[in-house]
């Protein structure tokens, strides 16, 4: 039977690439005789096979056709392989025209009966028939003869070992690079790339488009590093209007960290300068350590919110010749038409795009960045693909024939699309525009204003009826309509505005300004589903200045996750709009005016919410209590809490924090500080004593566990635990990392960790001898009384556990044969006695004797 074409099948034909320029007939030959012979060549392996295992077979003729170019369609044709299995069943895969330059052809086939097959691969023979240049009209005309060749295949029943696709996924603690064999690490990595990475939602809310799908998120607060980018915290002194006054941390519109990205384990973002946001330079940092990687202070000093916009893009290329992502770009813009490519890997400039048009952004499933425009007077829309523009690549011959090559060069994109579809006509009362894209599936927008405006009020009065529509992205309809929809205007002057879209459940939403209520749509045909909830929220939820700007919401799992200023989050079912829980653990009580504390979404990742408390503008002094939370994005329980007061910008309140390769990152104003929270390293310290001992004698095994991560080697987390930062439960994460990290008060009640005492006798015997936990200073004790003499080496092994990787150490002792003590004093004690027993015993005995003889002497004397 067939199978799909493989990556590994290409991988092998490929390699013929590099070596059919040496044999490439020459062209005097060419000129001089009509007729060339070819000569056929077939390859199947494994060869033996298991039956029911895949073989990969490759067939070629000797060379290239003359000229053929990855830019032109000179290939070889009339290609043919049969296959006979031992019981006569033949299977036949047939190329009228061969896909590859090199004249390269493969299947896939798996092998039902245990036998000999043979594999008979026929070359048609063919006419030169391009014409195109003078290199080809010299082969004009020229025939390349048919030929054959077979090759006889062995399938056995006993199968082939199963070939490895990974080594496992990683037990201790790891770091980028990934090596290249780890391919099932792919699932506990990830990367936050900005821009429309994560999906596309025209509108201004498109900003919480914060459903990170890959990877691992922290099930603990334990902190990895902090980095101060700017002064910080309290100011000092009692001079200032306010004993107490903080830092400016950018409040709502000159808010930090709001370019951050994440790509391949490096961290990315403008630096602050002053009040601003940006201006002070562009930064790359290691995740897991945060160590500065590169700096240049000429980048992110753009002018959008004192910063240039910038996003990251992983493209994966793959041509002939060339296969993989490119290294990573980071990208600037440094005008809305003009992209600048940097190095995520240096920070070097790498070159320039021009003609960037405006459009609907998405990233592909190669990782390009590409944009829909939509010109609906003119009823067309285009692909926008700057990959596709012909500068990128190298020239028309050789190795460079439909290479990436862009470096160094400033690139014209103007006229780089993928496609151009005519559209039909979208009747409204406003000319169309985009809301949602899922690529290549379904366009949804909208032919007049939702909301009016009326009585000059933003989100007041709708227009009456308002109108979706949706088009096909398939690219077998591209273009075509799928349903247009009129609805009515709620009553009451209520306003709607979009909310996200379920690429789950196919549920687009809508949320209703003044009740706060929701309501979801069918992407398929545009009916309404459910809706308005009727939830019960609070007052606060809806906020500033009635635009009801503390509303919103993020999709993930086929739940849409709402966020507000009211404090609390909740999480409907977009199939039936059910609510399946309400998080508000976030009371404030006299701490501020607000009780429940405004708390947003900063991320949803790994089957958790990570959300934080913040607000619009908010005060100096900050108020006190505002934290970060995990949350179970199924249940709705609390998996963990930390003071810290995370990032927004805007006044929409868009979450600032990003989310990758398992940690979650965040800026606080508490401090004015980056901080990293996910899981670390740790290390295990043992010693045993006293090292020889006798047989009977207990041994005292005691050792210390530590967190190593990066900011416990930090200035002042070394002056503060000169023998290490202790390691902690999970359950005492939370405030340990705040007394580690924000000078709040050492807790009383903090636990450590398990360690797990194992020994290795002097018989060879492996074996636990007991657990025991670490004090809140990390210290463990065990104590123990060997059974055997001779040498035992102590293993002391702490697991592991949410919030530190595991750890282990060794050491030795030695037990001596007890000393004879019993025996020994048994025998002097003997000899003691046998010093005085015998003279004793021969007085009794002579004393005896002498009474005897008396006796003996008065009886004979006796009458």
């Amino acid at each position: 039977m067939l199978k799909n074409r493989n990556e590994k099948a290409i991988v092998m034909i490929l390699l013929f690439a590099m070596t059919t320029s040496i044999l490439l007939v020459p062209s005097a030959f060419a000129q001089s005789d009509r007729e060339v012979t070819s000569y056929a060549y077939l390859n199947a392996q494994p060869n033996p096979v298991g039956v029911g295992q895949n073989t990969d077979i490759s067939v070629w003729v000797d060379a290239s056709l003359p000229d053929a170019l990855y830019t032109n369609d000179i290939r070889r044709i009339d290609y043919k392989i049969t296959i006979t299995s031992p019981s006569g069943e033949k299977t036949i895969q047939e190329w009228p025209v061969v896909f590859d330059t090199t004249g390269v052809a493969f299947m896939s086939f798996t092998p039902s009966e245990v036998g000999t097959y043979t594999i008979l691969f026929e070359y048609g023979g063919q006419v030169y028939t391009w014409d195109d240049t003078n290199a080809q009209r010299q082969w004009t005309g020229t025939t390349f003869l048919p030929t054959t060749r077979t090759l006889n295949l062995t399938v056995q029943q006993d199968p082939l070992p199963a070939p490895m696709y990974s080594y496992p996924l990683p037990t201790e603690y790891w770091s980028r690079p990934i090596e290249g064999q780890n391919l099932a690490w792919y699932t506990i990595s990830s990367h936050w790339l900005r821009g429309a990475y994560f999906g596309t939602f025209a509108l201004p809310g498109g900003r919480l488009n914060l459903w990170q799908r890959d990877g691992t998120g922290p099930n603990t607060g334990h902190i990895m590093w902090t980095k101060p980018i700017e002064f910080g915290g309290i100011v000092g002194g009692t001079e200032l209007r306010v004993n107490g006054s903080t830092y400016y941390s950018g409040g709502s519109y000159e808010g930090r960290f709001g370019d951050a990205m994440i790509m391949q384990g490096r961290l990315y973002f403008t630096m602050p300068l002053g009040h601003s946001g940006g201006g002070g330079g562009y930064i790359c940092v290691d995740l897991r350590t945060g160590e500065e990687l590169w700096y240049d202070a000429n980048l992110g000093t753009g002018v959008a919110g004192g910063y240039s916009d910038s996003k990251g893009e992983l493209f994966d290329f793959d041509s002939q010749n060339q296969h993989g992502a490119g290294g990573g770009i980071v990208w600037q813009t440094m005008r809305s038409d003009i992209w600048a490519a940097y190095d995520g890997f240096s920070g070097k400039w790498l070159y320039n795009i021009t003609g960037v048009p405006s459009g609907t952004e998405v990233y592909t499933n190669q990782g390009e960045i590409v944009r829909y425009v939509f010109n609906y007077p003119g009823r067309w829309m285009a692909l926008w693909n700057w990959t596709a523009a012909i500068d990128n690549y190298g020239g028309t011959a050789g190795y460079n024939t439909g290479s990436w090559r862009p470096n160094g060069k400033e690139i014209d994109t103007s006229d780089a699309y993928s496609w151009n579809v005519s559209i039909p006509d979208l009747p409204g009362s406003a000319n169309p525009q985009i809301i949602y894209i899922l690529p290549d599936d379904i366009i949804i927008g909208i032919s007049s204003p939702v909301t009016t405006g009326t009585y000059g009020m933003a989100n007041r009065g709708m227009t009456n009826p308002w109108t979706v529509w949706a088009i096909s992205d398939n690219p077998s309809s591209r273009g075509h309509l799928l349903w247009i929809k009129d609805y009515p205007a709620p009553a009451g002057d209520i306003g709607l505005t979009f909310g996200p879209l379920d690429p789950v459940n196919r549920v687009w939403t809508m949320a209703e300004a003044e009740t706060m209520q929701w309501r979801g749509f069918s992407v398929d045909n545009g009916n309404p589903l459910w809706g308005p909830t009727t939830t019960e929220i609070r007052d606060m939820q809806y906020f500033s200045s009635g635009s009801g700007a503390g509303q919103r919401a993020v999709t993930a799992y086929g739940n849409i996750y709402v966020q507000g200023y009211g404090g609390e989050i909740f999480a409907y079912d977009t199939k039936d709009g059910s609510l399946l829980w309400k998080f508000n653990d976030t009371y404030s009580g006299l701490q501020s005016p607000w009780g429940y504390l405004p708390t947003l979404i900063a991320s949803v990742a790994d089957g958790k919410v990570y959300a934080f408390n913040n607000e619009h503008s908010p005060n100096s002094p900050l108020y006190r209590g505002y934290k970060v939370y995990a949350i179970d994005a199924f249940t709705g329980e609390e998996l963990f809490k930390m003071d810290s007061w995370a990032g927004t910008i805007g006044g929409h309140g868009v979450s600032t924090c990003v989310l990758a390769d398992g940690f979650f990152v965040y800026y606080n104003f508490y401090d004015n500080s980056v901080y990293s929270v996910g899981k670390g390293p740790s290390q295990t310290s043992v010693t045993a004593s006293p090292k020889t001992s006798t047989k009977g004698d207990s041994v005292m095994i005691e050792g210390y566990v530590t967190d190593i991560s990066a900011g416990t080697t930090q200035d002042e987390q070394v002056a503060r635990f000169p023998n290490g930062v202790p390691a902690v439960s999970d359950e005492s994460m939370s405030a340990w990392m705040e007394y580690v990290y924000m000078h709040h008060p050492r807790p009383t009640n903090a636990t450590g960790v398990d360690v797990t005492i194992s020994v290795l006798d002097a018989n060879g015997n492996y074996r636990d001898i007991g657990t025991t936990t670490s004090d809140s200073d990390g210290f463990f004790s065990f104590n123990w009384t060997p059974d055997i003499e001779g040498k035992y080496t102590v293993y002391a092994a702490f697991t592991g556990s949410d919030s530190y990787w595991p750890s282990h150490a060794l050491t030795a002792f030695n037990v001596d044969e007890a000393a004879p003590t019993t025996a020994a004093t048994e025998t002097q004690n003997q000899s003691m006695s046998d010093m005085y027993f015998i003279p004793a015993v021969a007085g009794i005995i002579v004393t005896i004797a002498i009474v005897g003889a008396i006796i003996i002497l008065v009886l004979r004397r006796r009458p």
